[in-house]
């Protein structure tokens, strides 16, 4: 008993990843670098994010956690953090999943996380050309 207790509060760990206050803190560490484009990008997609969530009933940290993935990993530009990044993001997905969420909500997150993410991304690649 004693090890499912810990695999459940691992993967409740594990979920912050994807989470709204995780997010903030990503945008507080990103407004401290001056970098006003990649700012805008982070608070454009998260913004575009929430009410799809809301509307459509999917999954908010599988969604948070798709935005910063990708925008991480396109910041940084290296393969290391990538493969690092990309496996959390997995862990988180695999925690949803082990934590019995609903799938479809998982499955709705991480699309509209990617839908929201295209749509900043080509907006902000338009606003500070």
């Amino acid at each position: 008993m004693k090890i499912e207790n810990f695999l459940k509060e691992s993967a409740r760990d594990i979920i912050a990843f994807g989470s709204p206050i995780f997010f903030i803190l990503v945008l507080a560490r990103i407004f401290l670098l001056s970098n006003y484009s990649y700012l805008s990008q982070f608070i454009i997609a998260g913004i575009l994010f929430l009410p799809l969530i809301y509307f459509f009933k999917a999954n908010i940290y599988s969604g948070f956690g798709l935005i910063v993935l990708i925008f991480t990993t396109l910041y940084y530009n290296e393969v290391r953090f990538t493969i690092f990044a990309v496996f959390l993001y997995l862990l988180l997905i695999a925690s949803l999943f082990y934590l019995k969420k609903e799938k479809l909500e998982i499955i709705k997150g991480i699309f509209f996380g990617a839908v929201s993410t295209g749509i900043s991304w080509f907006l902000v690649e338009k606003l500070f050309q």
